[in-house]
């Protein structure tokens, strides 16, 4: 990415409907799985991008960065003060064991992590026993189209597929869920007329969108997002988990 996408992502991640989505929904599953007593959590957002997560992560405990780009540790450094590192999250600079919780939001997907295997691996190493990995990705083939292409998007999840992957790397999942359900058939829509007129435009679909368009969609997951605390979707855009890592 080019540092003008760097900052639009950064300016988007404050006031798009999407970004603030993924907040509510990842705060819904942290509210129930992250104890509130005891020491605070060690956190690591392995993949941090431009830090759009790190503000809510830093309510539940000292939270470290990671990214594999300098330019979005750049714009990430802006949002508040904390450690940052630039690395693969296959090859995660730290110390075994030396986290609580790992949140990792649209990473393990994309084509320039060598393997979604190695990097679940990775992020066990680095939890203590019984630690917590909080992971999105997204969801099923058929919804693959231009705006995979465009960031790179190396697989979509079942979450039969995810459930196994965390299986092998270690994990006992205690909560696995599609979500952004009530979209899910927009998109199929979208998609299908994406294929069949094969639009001009074949960049990211993170744009900017009307205000009252932009309100009524944060509205959707909101809701979604309160859902999230007792129950599971059977289809969605992306896939959200919750999975500890199994003691020693």
């Amino acid at each position: 990415m080019e540092q003008e996408e760097y900052l639009k992502l950064f300016d988007l991640e404050d006031r798009l409907w999407w970004f603030l989505g993924m907040r509510c929904v990842s705060k819904a599953l942290l509210d129930r799985y992250v104890p509130t007593t005891g020491s605070p959590p060690r956190i690591l957002d392995a993949g941090c991008g431009t830090g759009g997560m790190v503000e809510m992560l830093r309510l539940y405990g000292p939270t470290f960065g990671l990214d594999a780009s300098w330019q979005a540790l750049h714009f990430a450094n802006k949002r508040v003060p904390l450690t940052l590192s630039q690395g693969d999250v296959c090859k995660l600079p730290y110390a075994s064991e030396s986290f609580d919780l790992v949140t990792s939001f649209d990473v393990i997907y994309h084509s320039g992590v060598s393997t979604d295997e190695i990097a679940l691996l990775e992020i066990a190493r680095v939890l203590r026993p019984c630690g917590l990995v909080l992971l999105r990705v997204p969801a099923f083939n058929l919804l693959r189209g231009r705006h995979d292409a465009a960031v790179h998007t190396r697989r979509r999840y079942s979450k039969r597929e995810l459930e196994q992957k965390l299986m092998q790397a270690g994990f006992v999942h205690e909560f696995i869920s599609y979500s952004y359900c009530i979209l899910f058939p927009v998109a199929l829509l979208r998609r299908g007329t994406e294929r069949l007129l094969r639009p001009a435009h074949q960049g990211s679909e993170v744009e900017s969108v009307p205000s009252w368009l932009n309100q009524a969609l944060y509205w959707i997951l909101r809701m979604e997002s309160r859902w999230l605390r007792t129950r599971t979707f059977p289809f969605g855009l992306s896939l959200v988990a919750v999975a500890r890592k199994k003691a020693v």
